[in-house]
């Protein structure tokens, strides 16, 4: 997509429309508003970056496909327990050390690919929804209270998919403002440990970027 981009960019022109079959690039910048639903504490909302790269394809007038290769960084902020124990089936009762404070900020990192379809209300308004895969490549957990960061990744699901619902405005067919949310289907949680700390966390998250396009095809 990389090449796409480097390439498109010496031969791409800006139209105020295109035709079936124009095959259309765009790139895009923002942030993420992240937070961790279906948790076992209550958590704030983690603000990170997000880039991405996309090419559509004008199937009609009114309706485009297109895929996206997207990074992002997700996470959730003042995560907090009081006690966090579990019981084996003997009847012990077992405590995970170093958990019994807080608060806890966890910033995860990932690369994404998303599959959207799209339909064009009028000029300016488009919505579309659509499936978002990512892949998990970086995780920390900043512990407030003893400031100490630790490195989580092994303790999580590497692979996350996620429904995306969302819509932009476009300007002259080429500059834009999108909105999209998209809540992952799959839990995080991948060890006990995790599962005791986190619960059956789901991400859940509101990305606003602000791109540009230009026609490839």
């Amino acid at each position: 997509m990389l090449c796409l981009i480097a390439g498109g960019l010496s031969t791409a022109k800006a139209q105020d429309s295109y035709d079936v079959s124009d095959v259309i690039m765009g790139v895009k910048a923002g942030a993420s508003f992240n937070h961790f639903s279906n948790a076992s504490s209550s958590n704030g909302i983690f603000i990170g970056p997000m880039i991405g790269a996309d090419v559509e394809i004008y199937v009609t007038k009114k309706f485009i496909v297109a895929a996206e290769l997207s990074m992002m960084k997700k996470g959730a902020k003042n995560m907090s327990f009081d006690r966090i124990s579990y019981t084996e089936s003997n009847g012990k009762e077992y405590f995970v050390k170093d958990y019994a404070r807080g608060p806890y900020d966890y910033k995860l990192w990932y690369i994404s690919s998303s599959y959207f379809a799209k339909y064009i209300l009028n000029d300016h308004f488009r919505v579309f929804g659509g499936i978002t895969a990512g892949r998990l490549f970086r995780a920390k957990v900043y512990d407030r209270h003893r400031d100490r960061v630790r490195n989580i990744r092994t303790n999580l699901n590497r692979g996350a998919v996620g429904l995306t619902v969302g819509g932009e405005y476009m300007y002259k067919n080429k500059y834009s403002v999108e909105a999209r949310y998209t809540w992952d289907i799959n839990c995080m949680d991948r060890s006990k440990r995790a599962e005791l700390i986190m619960g059956h966390a789901h991400n859940s998250t509101l990305a606003l970027t602000f791109g540009y396009r230009f026609q490839l095809f």
